[in-house]
């Protein structure tokens, strides 16, 4: 009888089974600057836009055959109802290089050309650098030319503020255009069961006062938001009550069902807030946080209520420039480089969750 040969070889000459396959599990979506209008290409690192806004409604009548006063009845509307923004953009940049050996000799599986790999990597993590920035509470600031000291773009979150702060010269967002307090919800509070209907219906309003239409809105939620939301769906059941010998039992939690009663399928998800003064598309995302200089910290329990037509990215070129690095002996490199500034049309028709903790 034939003896095998497998058992016997200890190992000598035996070949890896490797899989010609890399299993990328980070592969989140950047929302926020996919849904970005795309806006024309900066004239400078520091850019301008206007915002206008309409006077209040007048009552009372003119009395018939009554001159105007030039000197009190005359305005000047765009004096009083129109302001100039501005914000910087910011140089995004990453560098990757491989070995000669890497590049020519190693066969690695699942990998055609570690170089190529490692570009498009890059790009994408310019594309998240991009994501992470403009929707955090960075504020603006000035490249002094002393190459320690960067411009950087204020993000979403700086401008969604009733303090006015943190955009350039001249170094404030004007106040007939800064964010309503109604409009940003649980300031100084931990999300917990804070999140109600109320709540959500309250910040849409406070934005429909501000701009008086009804709209469709896109909200960037972090993960424990997200669930928040869906926790609407159910309610809160009753605390067990005491009174005078007689001791009631809490009432049960009552639970909605998305579903038909006839479905197979337990679905349990909000995706979409439809209320009196607009309608909300949610859109979990792991990229909403806080940066303190060149720390970035998440926050999955904040959110950005924003309208897209209000919100633009300008790319100075390229939205990421490839370009060759010198090979001085140890090995191809490539500079992955891009610039792009955030510019938010008018803070008055967006709305925040910013809640401090789960």
């Amino acid at each position: 009888m034939a003896s095998l040969t497998e058992p016997n070889l200890s190992g000598r000459g035996k070949r890896e089974d490797l899989m010609d396959m890399i299993a990328l599990v980070d592969a989140k979506d950047t929302p926020f600057t996919s849904m970005a209008k795309k806006g024309s290409k900066p004239g400078n690192m520091y850019f301008r836009w206007q915002s206008d806004s309409l006077p209040t409604p007048q009552v009372g009548g003119t009395p018939d055959g009554l001159d105007v006063n030039l000197t009190t009845g005359v305005s000047n509307y765009v004096v009083g109802y129109r302001a100039e923004l501005s914000n910087y953009a910011q140089i995004y940049r990453r560098a990757v290089r491989v070995s000669k050996l890497t590049q020519d000799i190693a066969d690695v599986a699942g990998v055609r050309d570690e170089l190529a790999d490692n570009v498009a990597k890059a790009i994408t993590g310019i594309k998240r650098d991009m994501e992470v920035t403009m929707t955090s509470n960075q504020v603006s600031q000035l490249d002094t030319g002393d190459q320690t000291t960067a411009y950087r773009t204020a993000g979403a979150q700086t401008w969604i503020s009733n303090a006015g702060t943190g955009t350039p010269t001249p170094g404030d967002i004007p106040s007939i255009f800064r964010t309503p307090t109604t409009s940003i919800v649980g300031s100084g509070t931990a999300l917990g069961t804070s999140l109600t209907d109320a709540t959500v219906q309250g910040l849409l309003k406070s934005i429909f006062d501000q701009t008086g239409h009804y709209t469709s809105f896109d909200c960037l939620v972090g993960t424990d938001l997200k669930r928040a939301f869906t926790g609407l769906l159910g309610t809160t059941s009753l605390t067990t009550t005491t009174g005078v010998g007689i001791t009631g039992a809490g009432a049960t939690k009552v639970q909605t069902f998305q579903r038909d009663a006839a479905a197979d399928t337990y679905i349990q998800s909000l995706d979409v807030f439809q209320g009196d003064f607009g309608t909300v598309r949610l859109h979990p995302t792991t990229f909403l946080g806080t940066v303190s200089g060149t720390t970035y910290t998440p926050t999955p329990f904040k959110g950005l209520v924003l309208d897209m037509n209000l919100i633009e990215v300008r790319y100075g070129g390229n939205v990421a420039q490839v370009t060759p690095l010198t090979d001085n002996g140890g090995g191809p490199g490539r500079l992955v480089e891009a610039v792009a500034g955030l510019v938010v049309g008018n803070p008055l028709g967006l709305g925040k969750f910013d809640y401090n903790a789960a």
